[in-house]
């Protein structure tokens, strides 16, 4: 596989940096690191056997295990991604594989993938199901707490800022059941084993850890369902899929699967899930059956983050400096000052504008026009209407649409939820909220009391 001299060098650093953890860690569990040698080699196998890229995920445990991805098929792969669908999960999956492979989530293929993850961030704090904000509900409703999960794992794997962690991990906590467990579906109360690992991973990324009361009520749910044998089941069944989400969901939050609280009388959930380890180090579903990719590559990937003592995602994020994070751009709009100003670039400048912002109801009105311009918006892309008394706006492939009067905003020909105020009309010029413009185009948006101060970050 051909990688450019850019990917080559972040690959590089990531496999120096994720093989060689801490000597004690390493020690303390080389008894598991045969096994991790074992299910890498049989994918690597699988892959000329079958040839054919594997999933995304198998190469990104491949990454976790400390495989170096270069003359693998893992190129392909993310190319046949980048076309899957329009699913939230799957534009966290490509980030997180591309994270792993070495490549630049920023810019791929001259597209922005973190831009674009953060662009689906709605309102009160969830990521939407679908990267255009929609839901995948029969009414187009929100219903997949699992398209949130893996959009906050995504950024935190690229090292990119959440543009509002504390309401992102509010929603996912007010997804936990009152067993302390979670699902998949925000419809379905009936808790999860799986789900709840992969919640804790998320809850991991946004800073809980094992002294929260949310972590602590989902441990406890965890105790009261594993298995005699230490490990877990979902669908009915005990697997090792459940067991991989289970260990990686606790290494997230700080607690060590291994551990003696984590002991039932036939082992703990790591020894469990190494019984599903087959001789050609694949690992099988279920007892009994053959060897399963998917089964392989999740044991794999929980294996590598007890074998390191930190989970997957994190140990992305923390080498993950590589990146080509674009230059952050700042915009400081106060009230009742017509110029406003810019940071980029290591320079300060200060625009000039000849109507100032204002407030109402205790939000920021900026006026269109220089609204669109601070967040780079051309000519082209803005669009007024004064017939319909509309606004559209067009950048980097996200339309925002509103209406003066109206509490309505599309983003992309998608409803979100509603604003609590409207554009206006003052003095024969449109006037917009600040705050839900610039949060559609993936900006994040601080207030200042103290200077009547609304910053944009882009």
């Amino acid at each position: 596989m051909l990688l450019r001299s850019y990917s080559g060098c972040v690959a590089v650093i990531l496999f120096v940096l994720l093989v060689f953890p801490a000597l004690a860690q390493a020690q303390q569990s080389a008894d598991i690191k045969p096994s991790m040698d074992k299910a890498v080699k049989y994918l690597l196998d699988y892959e000329k056997e079958q040839n054919r890229p594997l999933s995304l995920w198998s190469y990104t445990a491949m990454a976790a295990a400390g495989q170096n991805l270069d003359n693998t098929k893992v190129e392909q792969a993310l190319l046949q991604q980048l076309n899957v669908s329009e699913a939230t999960a799957e534009y966290g999956l490509l980030v997180i594989a591309l994270v792993a492979a070495g490549e630049n989530p920023y810019d791929y293929r001259g597209q922005n993938f973190i831009g674009k993850i953060q662009s689906a961030c709605l309102p009160d704090g969830k990521f939407a199901d679908n990267i255009d904000g929609s839901g995948q509900g029969d009414g187009g409703e929100q219903v997949l707490a699992n398209a949130h999960i893996w959009a906050v794992l995504a950024l935190h794997a690229a090292g990119a800022d959440s543009q509002d962690a504390a309401r992102q991990k509010e929603w996912l906590i007010s997804q936990q059941h009152e067993d302390g467990g979670f699902n998949w579906c925000v419809s379905d109360k009936k808790s999860d084993v799986d789900s709840t690992g992969m919640a804790l991973m998320a809850l991991g990324a946004l800073g809980e850890r094992e002294d929260s009361i949310t972590v602590k009520k989902a441990y406890a749910y965890l105790k009261s369902v594993q298995e005699s044998d230490g490990g877990f089941a979902s669908w009915g069944a005990s697997n090792a899929e459940s067991c991989g989400m289970v260990i990686e969901g606790l290494t997230a939050v700080g607690i060590k699967p291994a551990a003696e609280e984590m002991n039932n009388a036939g082992g703990n959930p790591v020894a469990a899930m190494l019984n599903y380890q087959l001789t050609n180090g694949s690992f099988a579903h279920i007892k009994g059956s053959g060897a399963n990719e998917i089964a392989t590559y999740q044991a794999l990937m929980a294996l590598s983050d007890e074998y390191y003592g930190k989970c997957i995602y994190q140990r992305l994020a923390d080498k993950s400096l590589g990146n080509q994070v674009p230059a952050v751009r700042k915009i400081k709009f106060r009230v009742d000052e017509n110029d406003y100003e810019v940071q980029a670039n290591g320079q300060t400048s200060l625009e000039e504008a000849d109507v100032a912002p204002f407030l109402l109801n205790g939000r920021t009105y900026v006026p269109l026009r220089y609204l669109a311009q601070a967040l780079v918006i051309p000519e082209a892309g803005i669009l007024w209407s004064p017939e319909e008394q509309t606004i559209t706006l067009n950048h980097n492939g996200i339309t925002v649409k509103l209406a003066v009067g109206s509490n309505l905003i599309y983003v992309n020909n998608v409803a979100l939820s509603p604003m609590d105020i409207v554009p206006v009309i003052k003095n024969d010029r449109v006037f917009l909220p600040a705050r839900y413009v610039a949060e559609s185009f993936g900006c994040q948006v601080a207030w200042q009391e103290a200077t009547q101060t609304v910053i944009i970050t882009q």
